[in-house]
């Protein structure tokens, strides 16, 4: 199908972007048709992939204006967590970039990744971005 919609894509750069997934089934199948990989370029929207936080203590995340806690499964955000206890967060992108999740952390500590959706003046206030944050054990947020 590529060769009938551009036939010349051999001699094309290709950009490409989306999830992981995506990109990789992209590159393989570009790769398998003989496609020069050195002008192969990609972005990705999605949350990037690392190795899990060093755990001190078992994650828990005590919601505060509304009196819930919850035990936190190995490597799920404070969203996650959030929407398992019943309790609604508002977010958009899922990935850090809208900045929609922004809660205030009260105690503990989080990691965070983030793709720009959260100001330094904002994490220096003590905020983070529910849907990129994970605990690292005891934690509490503002809603």
């Amino acid at each position: 199908m590529l060769g009938l919609m551009a036939p010349d894509y051999l001699e094309r750069e290709v950009f490409c972007r989306g999830p992981e997934p995506f990109m990789r089934g992209v590159k393989e199948s570009l790769a398998a048709l003989g496609f020069d990989l050195t002008r192969y370029h990609q972005e990705s929207f999605g949350p990037p992939e690392t190795a899990p936080a060093p755990e001190v203590e078992a994650p828990e995340i005590r919601f505060t204006a509304s009196g819930v806690s919850t035990a936190c499964a190995p490597g799920e955000t404070v969203l996650a967590a959030a929407k398992r206890a019943g309790l609604n967060i508002p977010s958009g992108c899922n990935f850090g970039l809208c900045g929609t999740c922004k809660v205030r952390k009260t105690a503990g500590g989080v990691q965070m990744l983030h793709n720009g959706g959260i100001s330094e003046d904002d994490i220096a206030a003590g905020c983070i971005l529910a849907c990129g944050s994970r605990p690292l054990g005891k934690v509490a947020v503002e809603i």
